[in-house]
């Protein structure tokens, strides 16, 4: 029985986006493919199936729940848990050969001591705040931290890494922000250098930062990408003349017409009486709305595909139902709607709302029955 609404996520695709992103980056630097969150809602297993496929190096991930999903599925790639983790994780996440991010010598205790309990080494990645303003040592603190870490004989210093945090903008103050952020942490991977315990992997990269600033994150000590949105089919910055414009998104959300009705001029449309027909309009009725994950910020701006036509989001996006205006245009009971797609894309939703692009297709393709198809890509 077909669902009222359905992600289509076209695996082909996602395999044409990660090798083309490779073909782009230089020889030496390595990827981690973010596949936290369900793979953004494009589902965990099957996105992580493809990138070790497609020979991608190391998974990002949120906690040891998905950890735990992947090793089940017999994903055998290194998994570098993104985030901070919880104590009570600890043995797990060394018993599934996890990389877990520090930034507590407490809690590299604990993994050191778990770890030699299990008689393994369990591979970590220190975290540097430089200027995220959310977690990770001081840049001060950072070379002291990893003399201290080297009596840990059942640690596996693998990585250290920071976050930007306004790669994805073009205001000039933000450039100087960004830019600072890579030199702060270049100054603690000199130091870590002259002491002769840089860790092999270095990373302060993610999509937006791969395209506006490629140079400073990805020479000198930078050898691995964080890429996650650009897998997915968006490249969170514009990529205007550059060979990100071939990044196809790998989703489709449809749904269809339940119901068409014809309202007279000042009639109004939804909760809360947020729009009034100015004129007799035919207004067609989907069977998806928040409830299933259709940001409520898309209410009387968003817009949907039908046929070729584009058709606006009036009132407001109701639990389970949206109202669009489809005055005009020869529709029926029974089509096909296209919420998400290449033509229609979670960027041009969330630039007409305001609203991040993740906030648009996460919550969408992940609350929507998921059906995967594989194309052939060019």
């Amino acid at each position: 029985m077909r669902a009222m609404a359905q992600a289509k996520i076209d695996l082909g695709q996602l395999s044409h986006n990660i090798r083309l992103v490779r073909a782009n980056l230089p020889a030496h630097v390595k990827i981690l493919f973010t596949v936290k969150h369900d793979g953004y809602g494009h589902g965990l297993v099957e996105i992580a199936q493809i990138a070790q496929r497609e020979g991608i190096d190391q998974l990002g991930v949120v906690d040891v729940r998905e950890v735990e999903r992947l090793r089940r599925a017999g994903i055998e790639l290194p998994i570098l848990v993104l985030g901070l983790s919880r104590r009570e994780d600890i043995t797990a996440l060394v018993s599934l050969r996890t990389s877990i991010t520090i930034a507590d010598l407490d809690f590299a205790a604990q993994i050191d001591k778990e770890a030699s309990s299990q008689r393994i080494r369990t591979s970590v990645h220190v975290v540097v705040e430089t200027g995220m303003g959310r977690f990770g040592l001081f840049t001060k603190s950072v070379l002291p931290f990893f003399q201290d870490l080297q009596r840990f004989s059942h640690l596996q210093i693998d990585g250290i890494f920071s976050h930007l945090a306004v790669a994805d903008s073009r205001d000039p103050a933000d450039r100087i922000y960004t830019i600072a952020q890579i030199e702060k942490l270049n100054t603690v991977l000199d130091q870590l250098d002259r002491e002769g315990i840089l860790p092999p992997l270095r990373h302060i990269g993610a999509t937006p930062a791969l395209l506006q600033y490629p140079a400073e994150t990805m020479n000198g000590y930078y050898n691995m990408m964080r890429l996650g949105a650009i897998f997915y089919g968006y490249s969170e910055v514009p990529p205007a003349g550059t060979w990100a414009e071939k990044i196809v998104p790998i989703a489709t959300v449809i749904t269809e017409i339940i119901d068409l009705r014809e309202l007279p001029a000042g009639s109004y449309i939804s909760y809360g009486r947020t729009y009034q027909t100015d004129s007799v309009r035919k207004i067609a009725v989907l069977p998806l709305g928040f409830g299933s994950g259709l940001h409520r910020g898309l209410s009387n701006c968003g817009e949907v595909i039908i046929g070729n036509q584009r058709a606006m989001i009036v009132g407001k996006i109701c639990l389970d139902h949206t109202m669009v205006d489809v005055t005009g245009m020869e529709v029926k009971i029974g089509d096909t709607v296209e919420v998400i797609s290449p033509r229609l894309t979670a960027q041009q939703q969330g630039d007409k709302a305001g609203i991040g692009l993740g906030e648009i297709f996460l919550p969408l393709c992940k609350q929507v029955e998921r059906n995967y198809i594989k194309t052939q890509q060019q």
